[in-house]
């Protein structure tokens, strides 16, 4: 669990990075980093929650 939440942290600092980035520079392949990261990144999280909810389910059968 501990290596998820750095993943986490540095999915947010990147994004973060990105978006501090396509500010300073208004250039926009900045913003479309920053928001492919943060898509992947919710995919990412919704599967793991999906597997989290399915081995609840499972264990008990078990």
């Amino acid at each position: 669990m501990l290596i998820l939440r750095a993943i986490g942290l540095l999915l947010l600092l990147a994004i973060a990075l990105c978006v501090g980035l396509g500010i300073l520079s208004r250039q926009k392949h900045y913003f479309t980093w920053a928001w492919n990261l943060f898509r992947y990144g919710v995919v990412v999280a919704l599967v793991f929650m999906a597997l989290f909810i399915l081995e609840r389910l499972i264990a008990p059968i078990l």
